[in-house]
């Protein structure tokens, strides 16, 4: 089913990466005669809500049969399923039963008519230039993560945390970064420790995903008023490494705060979806309220 709806095969090897360890849940609808009808996906993942601790259910891998019908339908398969999964999301850990997901505008549509999903943000791209400093923030490429490393990544998403206690986003501890980035089955992530030019002091981290020319900034752990210096790093080695364009899918809050620093800053077609089975008070906690890049995907 993966392949014929994504048109490319998925390995057992990415599939344990995401499922295993009780770190997802696979729902699955067949047919009578036992065909596989309908999949969708839950990838839990640790957050913090106005600093309040949950573990959220991210929503992946939605599928159907490029040819299946009545999907639009109010009360079809699909809506039964997302109905099923979403109003049974609330557990010890996650009581109000938050959900996320990363739905293109036309499915975002579809769940909408159907009421099983509810728009919370919005995701934008910003686009970079390559750019060299001589006196800019000094990087350490990483493939590794020492001890000392750990201390450095954990006090930068401590003050990550605290800046965005308003806000909602996923935990990027160490723990996190290791399982997201450096244990990927399939993708090469590049770590870059970032420290200030003059007195050597950690800044934070950036992650870069793999690709020629073109490369995206998947993620950032610092402070909130580190992130231009951060982005201004990663074009300092985008430049060093020949590459011709810098990329990040950002939540539109904060995309529209760093547009003076980047030659674009436009729309996509994904959305953020919100469980419409939520109390209404969580909803509006979220409205507009996520911090969300590209890494915060489960295949980018």
């Amino acid at each position: 089913m993966f392949e014929a709806v994504f048109k490319h095969p998925v390995s057992l090897a990415l599939l344990r990466w995401k499922y295993a360890c009780q770190r997802g849940e696979s729902w699955i609808t067949q047919t009578a005669d036992g065909h596989f009808s309908l999949h969708c996906g839950i990838y839990f993942r640790d957050a913090l809500l106005s600093g309040r601790a949950v573990r959220v259910a991210q929503l992946v891998d939605l599928m159907a049969p490029p040819k299946a019908r009545g999907l639009i339908r109010t009360e079809s398969p699909f809506a039964i399923l997302m109905m099923k999964i979403l109003a049974g999301l609330p557990r010890p850990d996650n009581p109000l039963g938050v959900a996320l997901g990363f739905p293109s505008d036309r499915a975002m549509r579809l769940g909408e008519h159907m009421g099983v999903y509810r728009a919370v943000d919005q995701m934008m791209e910003l686009e970079f230039e390559p750019m060299s400093r001589r006196m800019g923030s000094r990087w350490r490429n990483i493939s590794s993560v020492t001890h000392g490393d750990a201390m450095l990544l954990n006090r930068a998403w401590k003050k990550m945390a605290g800046d965005l206690t308003e806000f909602a986003l996923g935990v990027r501890d160490v723990a996190y970064l290791q399982q997201r980035y450096l244990n990927h089955p399939e993708k090469k992530y590049t770590f870059l420790m970032v420290e200030s030019f003059w007195l050597r002091q950690s800044i934070g981290l950036a992650v870069i995903g793999p690709g020629d020319e073109r490369r995206e900034l998947v993620d950032v752990v610092c402070a909130w008023k580190d992130v231009p210096e951060i982005i201004r790093t990663a074009q300092n080695w985008l430049a060093d490494n020949f590459g011709k364009v810098l990329h990040l899918f950002l939540t539109e809050r904060f995309a529209r705060q760093l547009a003076p620093l980047a030659v674009r800053c436009e729309s996509t077609q994904f959305r953020i979806m919100g469980n419409p089975f939520s109390p209404q008070s969580s909803i509006a906690s979220q409205q507009g309220r996520w911090w969300l890049t590209g890494g915060d995907t489960d295949y980018r």
